[in-house]
């Protein structure tokens, strides 16, 4: 079972985060709702993906990214401000899901990210 990382400051939205990664059929790997803690729980390992809100209780989630990045882990943000610079330098090829997140675009990431996603026919016959 593919394991996720998921990572928002406020309660009820990491709660919704985490049930519908469970729902999806993923474990959760650890959920926090700061970066120091998400950091502590990472410890030496890593997840097959993960989720993380972009300001995290005030502070930026870029330290905890750049590790999770360096260890191959595939990233998306989910986050209502897409307006960082770090989205289009650094981490431009990292996921990004604007807030409220539906269960349909965390599923259709997280495939991507894990490389999974299935290819809709119609896409199949676009390019033959």
């Amino acid at each position: 079972m593919k394991r996720i990382m998921v990572v928002d400051d406020e309660a009820l939205v990491l709660f919704d985060l985490v049930m519908t990664v469970e729902d999806l059929g993923y474990e959760v790997f650890c959920d926090s709702i700061s970066v120091p803690d998400a950091l502590e729980c990472l410890g030496d390992d890593c997840p097959d993906a993960a989720l993380l809100d972009i300001d995290v209780g005030g502070t930026l989630v870029w330290p905890l990214a750049r590790v999770l990045k360096e260890r191959g882990c595939p990233i998306a943000f989910v986050s209502a401000n897409g307006a960082h610079q770090e989205l289009k330098g650094e981490f431009a090829d990292a996921g990004f899901i604007d807030k409220p997140a539906s269960s349909d675009q965390i599923g259709m990431t997280l495939e991507r990210l894990l490389g999974t996603a299935q290819v809709e026919p119609q896409a199949i016959a676009a390019r033959a």
